[in-house]
């Protein structure tokens, strides 16, 4: 058996941060070779994964990956089990890397089972679980392409928006930002009218109906009375119709008008993620 010296221990903690007597015991159970007691660690650690694999994981981060040509991206969000692991860095680049693994697929919903099993993936899920010792999921993943991406993350990263545009803000900049911050505070239904489900559409004209007859009014304008309802819920719920929340920027604009004035005539796609919902 080969002698196993501080400096080999020394140089597998190097690559691992794990503790000392563990690095020592791979490498004793892998007579000294370095690449096969890493290779032990990750299935020890694998085989410790699993036991905690029912383990809550409430806290987490959104994480987002924008392409140089900021025409591919990705949004995911890995969940952990408590919140300084969320802030630290290790887990932070391991977001990172899961939604760039995500960006560079095909599909726009992948499913996100597959995207952690992927042996990139599970790799380094693995090499973060030995050093941080704690479940972690991927719940949520969606790849964007478009014209011209953008994002923002709250600063807690707990939430985070990724949309795509039909063309670069010519004048205004900071237009994409301010966008996907305005719409992380409102939550949209949807982008147009036409992507908001008919049901909901349905309901609401329905019960303006049915409250304006039970006030007796009079039955000639009882249908001017619901669409009235209707277009309100639009301007509430349809990001193109919503007010700007930042009017000091924008004034008491709609959306739409917004992103027209910069040169962009509309939101091609989005998503909305929140940790845990």
């Amino acid at each position: 058996m080969a002698a196993i010296t501080a400096k080999m221990v020394m140089d597998l903690r190097g690559k691992t941060d794990l503790p000392m007597m563990e690095c020592k015991q791979a490498l004793v159970e892998c007579d000294g070779d370095l690449e096969a007691a890493l290779e032990w660690l990750r299935k020890k650690h694998k085989g410790k994964m699993s036991e905690r694999a029912d383990r809550a994981t409430g806290e987490g981060r959104v994480s987002v990956y924008i392409d140089e040509a900021r025409k591919t991206g990705a949004i995911v969000e890995l969940q952990c089990e408590t919140a300084p692991v969320a802030k630290n860095e290790l887990f932070i680049e391991l977001a990172e890397a899961v939604a760039q693994k995500v960006a560079s697929g095909s599909e726009a919903s992948p499913d996100p089972e597959s995207i952690r099993k992927d042996p990139e993936i599970d790799a380094k899920v693995t090499d973060v679980y030995g050093r941080l010792r704690e479940t972690m999921n991927l719940v949520q993943c969606r790849r964007l392409e478009g014209a011209h991406l953008c994002s923002y993350v709250h600063h807690d990263a707990k939430s985070g928006v990724l949309l795509s545009l039909d063309k670069a803000p010519e004048s205004d900049k900071n237009v994409g930002a301010d966008l996907c911050m305005h719409t992380l505070f409102t939550k949209p239904l949807a982008i147009d009218r036409t992507g908001v489900p008919t049901d909901a559409v349905d309901k609401v004209r329905n019960d303006a109906i049915e409250l304006a007859k039970s006030e007796k009014k009079p039955e000639q304008i009882v249908d001017k009375i619901a669409e009235g309802k209707v277009n309100a819920f639009y301007a509430e719920r349809v990001l193109m119709e919503q007010i700007h929340v930042k009017t000091d920027d924008y004034g008491k604009t709609k959306i739409g008008d917004c992103l027209k004035e910069a040169g962009v005539g509309a939101v091609t796609d989005l998503c909305v993620m929140q940790v845990g919902s």
